[in-house]
């Protein structure tokens, strides 16, 4: 068998999870797509529009859920003893070699070519070392995206954190921290959402943290019951996963509805939001990404495992990091070249020469190939690395 890319292989000793590399496809090709339909002005349209804001706020979701349960499962398969115990100093050289350099490279280009805002300027290093969600001022500035980039980079330091203080937990005992983690998040998420805490609570690790948790605990029991009732229940039956997360998905897409598109969006986020609402857009998230990831975990064939080992869909999943870093601004030099960039930071007064799906197509293709060269050039090189003892030599390590 064909070894896979360094990009998506697991610390030595530990399985590896080929699903995930659909599900990197799945949540790049949903932040892109709403992208797209942003810059050309189509995500003002109801309807189509409420459908496209859901998917593009749940493609960093996903990525969260991903990392979350990719990430904590091998601390918690070191506690079976059926792997040696990660070591914390190669986690962290493993994420940093798979983080930084594309990141770096790409922010370096962008600041030179089209120039973004605040890369070179006086506060530079909130761009470089993943501070800019932290401010107001720069959140939207660099490359806008890694926003995200910033709630990973946290959730990366706090992880053998709370590995080391679970190290002796049971899975149960786990399960119920995590559940209580994923509560605070969501309680911190609608006192945001009601104005009694600032965006930013809610846009951080604190407020995000039902997302990473539900991966966590997908990792403690693909671990702790590999073949019980919840495993058997998604093998047997995978396509019904989906399809409840497709009926999640159409619930969240309906709570958008009265919004009246990006315009109505935006000046509902400026008032303080109906308690039952939030709580049903966070029951419903946390539904969609767990039958939308449960498959992948679990096994099982159906719709979601043909979707899943699709060529095309793993390769995007495996290249996506680039797709991600590069395809706004690719989108916007496309679209509009002669704006501003990051124009959507300014208004809502977008061109629409473009129809959005051949908007899309361009967008893909370019971006594509961008992260391919970024993927051979910078990602890999590095990443080539990343199983090697910081103090020389070869070992095992989480992430």
């Amino acid at each position: 068998m064909r070894a896979p890319s360094p990009a998506v292989a697991p610390p030595p000793g530990n399985p590896r999870f080929p699903a995930f590399d659909g599900l990197r496809g799945i949540a790049v090709l949903a932040v892109v797509v709403f992208h797209v339909w942003l810059v050309s002005g189509a995500l003002a349209r109801r309807g189509t529009g409420d459908a496209v804001t859901v998917l593009g706020s749940h493609g960093p979701i996903l990525f969260f859920v991903i990392s979350g349960f990719l990430l904590h499962r091998p601390f918690v398969t070191a506690r079976t003893g059926s792997a040696g115990p990660p070591s914390v100093a190669r986690y962290a050289l493993r994420r940093a070699l798979r983080i930084l350099p594309a990141y770096w490279v790409a922010l370096a280009l962008l600041g030179v070519h089209p120039g973004l805002a605040g890369v070179f300027e006086a506060d530079w290093w909130r761009y470089w070392l993943f501070l800019q969600l932290y401010d107001a001022d720069t959140l939207g500035r660099g490359i806008p995206v890694a926003w995200t980039l910033c709630i990973e980079v946290t959730f990366y330091l706090a992880l053998p954190l709370w590995a080391l203080a679970t190290r002796r937990c049971p899975a149960r005992a786990e399960l119920t921290a995590l559940a209580a983690v994923a509560l605070g998040g969501a309680a911190v998420q609608v006192a945001a959402g009601r104005g009694a805490l600032p965006d930013l609570a809610a846009q951080s690790l604190v407020g995000q943290s039902p997302w990473f948790a539900l991966g966590m605990a997908l990792a403690v029991g693909s671990v702790a019951a590999p073949r019980g009732r919840l495993a058997a229940a998604v093998g047997r039956a995978p396509g019904r996963c989906w399809a409840g997360a497709a009926l999640a998905f159409a619930g969240l897409a309906a709570l958008r509805w009265d919004t009246g598109g990006v315009l109505g969006i935006v000046q509902a986020l400026a008032r303080p939001q109906p308690v039952a609402e939030l709580l049903a857009e966070l029951v419903l998230t946390a539904a969609l990404m767990g039958l939308l990831v449960a498959p992948a975990v679990f096994g099982g064939g159906g719709l979601p495992g043909r979707v899943l080992a699709a060529a095309p869909l793993a390769w995007l999943g495996v290249v996506s990091y680039g797709v991600y870093l590069w395809h706004l601004t690719i989108a916007e030099w496309l679209a509009l070249p002669a704006v501003p960039q990051h124009f959507a930071a300014e208004g809502l007064d977008l061109a629409r020469d473009l129809p959005a799906p051949v908007l899309l197509v361009l967008v893909l293709a370019a971006s594509v190939a961008v992260a391919a060269v970024s993927y051979r050039g910078v990602e890999l090189p590095f990443l080539a690395l990343k199983d090697r003892d910081p103090a020389g030599g070869r070992g095992r390590g989480g992430g």
